[in-house]
């Protein structure tokens, strides 16, 4: 029986964010852009060196699922008033800039969704979000790329304020699908994220092995979308 919704993964899955870098390379633009902004405000932001000590001290445990908002570690790392919401925002926005700047979507994305939606599938973007950045960045994002009009629905973990593989994340995107977990199917890159935590809810996973690094590790696995596409949804 074929799944009536689709939820899938964002980044590593459905666009490259990082391509040859990552998130310790793409940080110090993050941190430059951030600085313009809070400058631009009349504020004097501190020395680079003291934004990455001071970024480095809010790094959140990996185990933690419990979301930690972007604006707050801009807050910390720059000693700006909280409360001053307008002003994070524009400085998260400015962070993210250099990472959005990078991603491009993957070759396989648009034959997948385009097949997903011709076979009458819902289609669900679950995803954390890179430092714990806002969802409505996000879906701006998905716009720009096109993507938006292939998917019925995002989930993000900022719209739970847990991150994946939390069971909260996975319950929450099967209530925006209308959908119960033995009609869903998750495609993912992350053996954690989007394989054994949607194992738990009850949810058929399929791992995004680009590299094939999970080789006899025992997952459902495919290298590409478009075999996630004749495999399982056809």
């Amino acid at each position: 029986m074929l799944p009536r919704t689709l939820l899938v993964d964002l980044g590593g899955t459905l666009i490259d964010l990082f391509g040859h870098t990552s998130p310790g390379q793409v940080l110090p633009s993050s941190l430059e852009g951030a600085s313009r902004v809070v400058r631009e405000a009349g504020l004097d932001p501190p020395s680079m060196s003291v934004l990455e000590s001071r970024w480095e001290k809010r790094r959140q445990d990996p185990n933690d699922t419990v979301v930690r908002p972007l604006e707050d570690r801009l807050s910390f790392t720059f000693d700006i008033d909280p409360n001053e919401r307008a002003l994070l925002l524009s400085a998260c926005r400015a962070f993210m800039r250099p990472l959005f700047a990078q991603t491009r979507v993957f070759e396989d994305t648009f034959p997948l969704l385009s097949h997903a939606r011709s076979r009458n599938m819902g289609v669900v973007i679950v995803s954390n979000t890179t430092w714990g950045s806002p969802a409505p960045l996000w879906r701006e994002l998905l716009e720009r790329l096109g993507l938006s009009a292939c998917i019925d629905a995002s989930v993000f973990c900022r719209d739970v304020g847990r991150r994946k593989p939390d069971p909260m994340v996975y319950a929450h995107a099967m209530e925006v699908a209308g959908t119960p977990p033995e009609r869903c199917l998750f495609v993912g890159d992350n053996p954690v994220w989007d394989v054994e935590g949607p194992q738990g809810m009850g949810i058929r996973s399929v791992l995004l092995d680009r590299r094939a690094e999970w080789i006899g590790q025992g997952y459902d696995r495919t290298t590409s979308l478009l075999e996630v596409r004749d495999l399982y949804l056809s």
